[in-house]
């Protein structure tokens, strides 16, 4: 009873009558959520949205009309998510594949620096030609072009040709890393283009086919980002914090200051954004009533103005939607209607996804859009348990008060204000952390307090900055430029400052509420050989089995334990000293600490017959190599492992060769286990017929490689494990591979490929293996 009536109250609080566009946004969230997650067919949904459409004139309802805004948006996202350029490429090549193309095309947005040298630009076809597949038809689909050796850059409105390698984006093999291929697509690009003109072509034929308003846009943003960097370029890190908080520019950022930005919890004054955008127009009001101007030409002189600024920022969805939402609430009272927030929240989101729907599976999106609703719905709840900080004597009349007192009351009411804003969005923002990005941020409460006045100030002075440019007034322009770079160098000092307080951020992982007293063991797919096992423990301890290579550290290892929710590493087992398994131990160390290492230069010894308890029930056994094994090459040396956890075994055999497997067979070491996971030795045989009889696994995890050619199993290898009785999972097919160890066996599961496997623990008999077909005995 208390549950329905607390849902009858929600539905009273949203009423049609009172915040419409607020439902209706909600409405159409619901619509694009439901057709990305069943699919269908456009034209079934465009058929649903018209006969709701019907009804909802015929019987007008507020129920109908919410339905009708769901399916209207649900076909929208499925109309716009509609690609032929990529269907083919996805019938036609394998995922990270490339074919070589001669196109023609349009530039349809300014280009950006890469990191890498190059430019990132957005390419709208017009012709294409595929080698050896002759010409596709083409009807205006976009590439995102990687482009690289042309001189002079390329500029929006550019009618070019060349050649290329035209590539179908590569899917992540491991859990945490970056989805390129969902990335392309939510942003409405077909593929990936790499156009070097060293060894391609890239020939601008004419130019200025863009907009003029874009164009002249783009202009006015480069000029604005030099006016506001002017006598300060040679310090790179604070003239680009400085372009990003005024601009929102891509720059080359050094990792560091990003990482201090976001442990911080105040990622969000780093670039352009709502806040921003909320702020240039509070200044615009303020500077805008100094002169005495009314209410109705104050508003009609702000909002072209802010929403200039979001034109010459890129048109980036939160800074629209800040504009929409601020043109919603400052123009209510011209037509005699209150300023809702709600509502003005509820348009600016039906606008913006109505331009592009997949908006909504953007983060930036919807952290701004959470942020916002929830300080509309807490702030002043907050702020009325703020009450004894900024209420004065209520037996003090005000016209008692001296100037004194006033300034102190203000004070007390601003401090006030301010913290109930940060404790407002840190509590509607946590969700949605968690969700994204697994972290938690309690110290944003008091680091926004600090970067927000700094972010505030930089854009003051950077506003005052472009009207001495404009005047032409450099030496007045350059003073002010040397302010913000104090400015810049403070907030990048404060976020390395609040990052760095313990326990004012951490990561956590939602899944522990749910998954009970699992172990989890996630083997990664590295390429050439390199090797990575992640276990984490029932009650949350995590080791790391080797580590990669350094190439493999900011590409999968780190994401990956990063999503993983990893605070701190338990410790860290090195088997031996091949750079591709041990390589990023020092980058490893750097970012989640050690509590332990074992094996290693400067780790604990590795030795047979010891056994290294990971956490209560989960114990590591040494197999190999026993005490005084001496040998050649570092994979002879290479340490074997028995993870046993729950009465499951797991054999860890690594790239153990010939020489270790004929010495753990001829000794008698009991190598019974559940599953192997093995990696190859690189110049000797190894997955001996004798190891893989004595350990009686149902399943063998391997990784399948043609470079190194060491990397691929050796001839015969197919015919020795089926006599054997096992089934093999192939990383190279199925991504990484996360094993959850439980009382009575083990389930294994693929990362890319969503392949299942459920094995009994040791005494059991059968396997079953379950896949997108259905399930099989």
């Amino acid at each position: 009873m208390e549950a329905a009536a607390a849902v009858r109250r929600v539905f009273r609080w949203c009423r049609m009558g009172s915040r419409p566009l607020l439902v209706l946004a909600l409405a159409a969230c619901g619509g694009i959520l439901l057709a990305d997650w069943c699919g269908g067919g456009v034209w079934w949904w465009l058929a649903g949205s018209v006969l709701l459409m019907v009804a909802g004139v015929v019987r007008v309802s507020g129920l109908l009309v919410g339905l009708a805004t769901g399916a209207v948006f649900g076909f929208a996202h499925l109309a716009s998510d509609w690609d032929p350029l990529r269907d083919r490429l996805e019938s036609e090549l394998a995922p990270g594949m490339s074919v070589g193309v001669e196109f023609r095309g349009l530039v349809v947005d300014g280009p950006e620096p890469a990191a890498w040298g190059g430019w990132v630009l957005p390419l709208r076809l017009e012709e294409l030609a595929v080698a050896g597949r002759g010409r596709w038809e083409v009807r205006g689909e976009r590439l995102s072009v990687r482009l690289s050796g042309v001189d002079p850059a390329p500029g929006y409105g550019d009618r070019v040709v060349g050649m290329g390698q035209l590539r179908r984006p590569a899917v992540p093999w491991n859990p945490g890393e970056f989805d390129f291929a969902a990335y392309l697509r939510r942003l409405g690009f077909s593929g990936e283009l790499e156009v070097d003109g060293r060894t391609g072509r890239w020939e601008r034929r004419s130019s200025g086919h863009g907009t003029w308003l874009m164009a002249s846009a783009l202009r006015m943003r480069e000029w604005i980002g030099e006016a506001v960097t002017f006598d300060i370029g040679d310090d790179p890190e604070r003239a680009a914090t400085v372009r990003a908080m005024v601009l929102g520019t891509r720059e080359k950022t050094p990792p560091e200051v990003e990482a201090a930005f976001v442990g911080s919890g105040t990622m969000h004054v780093f670039a352009v954004s709502g806040l921003h955008v909320g702020m240039f127009a509070v200044i615009l009001w303020n500077v805008l009533r100094l002169f005495g101007l009314r209410r109705g030409l104050v508003v009609a002189l702000t909002l072209p103005l802010v929403f200039f600024y979001v034109y010459i920022t890129g048109l980036r969805a939160s800074a629209w939607r800040a504009a929409l939402m601020a043109a919603v609430v400052m123009a209510g009272p011209l037509w005699n209607r209150e300023g809702n927030l709600l509502n003005g929240l509820g348009g600016a989101a039906l606008v913006l996804l109505a331009v592009q729907p997949a908006y909504l599976f953007q983060p930036g999106f919807t952290l701004s859009f959470g942020v916002l609703l929830a300080l509309a719905l807490l702030h002043r709840p907050v702020l009325r348990l703020l009450a004894p900080l900024h209420e004065p004597d209520p037996f003090l009349p005000k016209e008692l008060y001296t100037a004194r007192q006033e300034a102190w009351f203000w004070l007390r009411r601003r401090v006030a204000e301010s913290l109930s804003i940060s404790v407002a969005s840190t509590l509607g923002s946590a969700p949605l952390m968690i969700g994204y990005f697994r972290m938690v941020t309690p110290v944003g409460l008091v680091a926004n307090l600090v970067l927000v006045v700094l972010s505030l100030c930089i854009l003051v002075v950077a506003c005052m900055a472009m009207a001495a440019a404009a005047l032409q007034w450099p030496l007045l322009t350059a003073s002010l430029n040397h302010a913000n770079w104090l400015l810049a160098a403070a907030g990048i000092g404060s976020a390395k400052f609040f990052a760095a307080v313990p326990g004012g951020h951490f990561r956590v992982d939602p899944s522990r509420l749910w998954r009970g007293s699992v172990c989890e063991v996630t083997v990664l797919a590295l390429d050439q050989g390199g090797s990575a096992i992640h276990v984490d423990t029932p009650s949350g301890r995590h080791w790391l089995i080797d580590c990669g290579g350094r190439r493999h550290f900011r590409r999968s290892v780190q994401p990956h334990l990063e999503m993983a929710a990893v605070n701190r590493l338990a410790g860290m087992v090195l088997t031996h000293g091949d750079s591709d398994h041990a390589g990023a131990a020092e980058l490893v160390r750097g970012a989640f600490g050690a509590g332990r290492v074992l094996g290693g230069e400067g780790g604990e010894e590795l030795r047979a017959g010891s056994a290294h308890e990971l956490d209560e029930g989960v114990v590591l056994r040494v197999l190999f190599p026993p005490e005084g094994w001496e040998a050649g090459v570092a994979d002879d040396r290479c340490a074997v492992f028995m993870l046993e956890v729950h009465g499951v075994r797991v054999l860890l055999l690594g790239d153990a060769g010939f020489p270790a497997e004929k010495h753990l067979s001829e000794t008698g070491v009991d190598l019974r286990s559940d599953v192997i996971v093995k990696g190859w030795h690189g110049s000797d045989h190894s997955g001996l017929p004798e190891t893989l009889a004595a350990s009686g696994a149902r399943v063998v995890v391997v990784h399948r490689s043609h470079f190194p050619p060491s990397e691929d199993p050796p001839p015969g290898w197919q015919r020795r494990i089926a006599v054997c009785g096992m089934q093999e999972v192939d990383l190279g097919r199925s991504g990484a591979v996360v094993l959850r160890l439980r009382p009575g066996g083990v389930e294994l599961s693929g990362f890319a490929d969503g392949r299942r496997l459920v094995v009994p623990s040791t005494g059991s008999v059968g396997v079953t293996v379950t896949g997108i077909a259905g399930r099989v005995e």
